[in-house]
């Protein structure tokens, strides 16, 4: 059993031959701007507010672009449109 106080007193010792632990430095996320931030349809991208009239399982459906949870997300409203 000695050997196992020997190898954790080297170990813990940092022995010769064993890497040093990099040190963590935190590093600060660049401001999000939320203008930089679009939904996309049929090929384009809108910005965040815009309303659009978007396809649907119900028929064409009135759409706003918003975030939810930190992603852009359609928000459809019962407001049927026009399909042109």
């Amino acid at each position: 059993m000695w050997y196992v106080a020997v190898a954790l007193t080297f170990l813990m010792a940092g022995g010769p031959g064993l890497a040093q632990e990099p040190s963590l430095t935190q590093v600060q996320a660049p401001e999000h701007n939320p203008v930089d931030c679009y939904c996309r349809a049929a090929g384009k991208m809108f910005p965040l507010g815009e309303k659009v009239c978007l396809r649907t399982a119900e028929g064409p459906r009135l759409a706003q672009c918003q975030m939810v949870l930190n992603v852009t997300s359609w928000a459809f409203s019962e407001t049927p449109c026009l399909d042109s």
